[in-house]
């Protein structure tokens, strides 16, 4: 952890094969102005989760999970956890490390307390040593320049800049949550949290899959004392509170003060994914891991399932676009082999 006014000095960083950081490519990490000092208090927290998969054999993966640990004992269990059929838990920071007999990676786990006993430097040395491919990052910081209600009055009063849609607003004994995007591997799924029930506001930036991948490339590639910055710049690309009343030109309004002190002026960091092209396949998977669940519900409730079923689909094909129609043209063309 470090605030803003006094950066941690970055770890001695030794040359590195690619083979020995699992690294796929050179990444040039972005460069930053001086820190302007607005003032405030903002501490970075570094890694605060994060998952991934490697190639190793599940016990060298947990030995290895261990060892930078502290030599904290990892349990083996006969359960698994998400498509995984076995797995060992470290019950202190409940980190954990997930196999099949089937599969030849296995997954490991880092949760918020995991995290915090490695330290960033920790856990950038452990994703190292793996050859870990993420699929989960967060990143934290806690700051008194916000609460949770401030985050969400902006938000309401029309002041926050994303593409994102879902917001949501939780409160409990222990504190208030405000959430800005969801969750998953899509590549639109972003999400920040802004919570409090640790004391200071906690903002939490989490991202999945190729999002997770690039954001950790550039991380990996940058000095320990500029990660927040780089983190900030990614996180503003996504989610910026602005003074619309400004300027007609959102570009040109100036930041919300509490967001500015937070942000400490930084820039865009846009890391574009490609889009994967439509196909008959892809649209097929979507359907049966996402619409089945809610399509079976709605046929159980009404009283005539086939006329129902029966009038979706025309519907359905009233509606469908040209691209679809196109998919659709593509694919019996292959089947007849001409």
């Amino acid at each position: 952890m470090s605030k803003r006014k006094v950066p941690g000095a970055a770890a001695p960083r030794e040359a590195q094969s690619p083979q020995a950081t699992g690294a796929r490519e050179a990444v040039q990490p972005p460069e930053f102005p001086p820190a302007t000092n607005r003032g405030g208090t903002v501490t970075w927290q570094g890694v605060h989760w994060l998952t991934g998969t490697s190639r190793r054999p599940a016990a060298e993966v947990a030995d290895i999970v261990s060892r930078h640990m502290f030599g904290l004992h990892f349990e083996v269990l006969e359960r698994g956890l998400w498509t995984y059929k076995r797995s060992a838990l470290e019950v202190t920071t409940k980190a954990r490390v997930l196999w099949s007999d089937d599969r030849q990676e296995c997954a490991v786990n880092l949760p918020g307390e995991a995290c915090e006993m490695l330290g960033t430097a920790g856990v950038l040395a452990l994703v190292r040593e793996l050859g870990l491919k993420l699929t989960r990052l967060d990143i934290a910081w806690d700051t008194d320049l916000m609460t949770p209600h401030t985050v969400r009055a902006a938000h309401a009063a029309g002041s926050a800049v994303t593409f994102s849609k879902w917001h949501d607003w939780r409160e409990n004994p222990q504190g208030s949550t405000f959430y800005v995007g969801k969750r998953g591997s899509d590549p639109d799924c972003r999400l920040v949290r802004f919570y409090d029930r640790r004391g200071p506001t906690r903002v939490e930036l989490e991202i999945h899959g190729k999002r997770a991948q690039k954001l950790w490339a550039i991380l990996d590639a940058a000095e320990l004392e500029d990660w927040s910055r780089v983190a900030v710049a990614y996180l503003v690309d996504f989610l910026d509170f602005r003074d619309r009343s400004a300027d007609t030109n959102v570009g040109r309004c100036p930041r919300l003060e509490w967001w500015d002190s937070f942000t400490d002026g930084a820039g865009r960091l846009a890391l574009p994914l490609p889009r994967q092209a439509p196909t008959l396949n892809r649209t097929r998977d979507w359907v049966e891991a996402q619409v089945a669940p809610g399509l079976a519900l709605v046929v159980d409730s009404v009283p005539d399932a086939t006329a129902y079923i029966k009038e979706l689909l025309a519907d359905g094909k009233r509606r469908r676009k040209p691209h679809q129609t196109a998919l659709l043209a593509a694919s019996r063309l292959r089947l007849g082999g001409g």
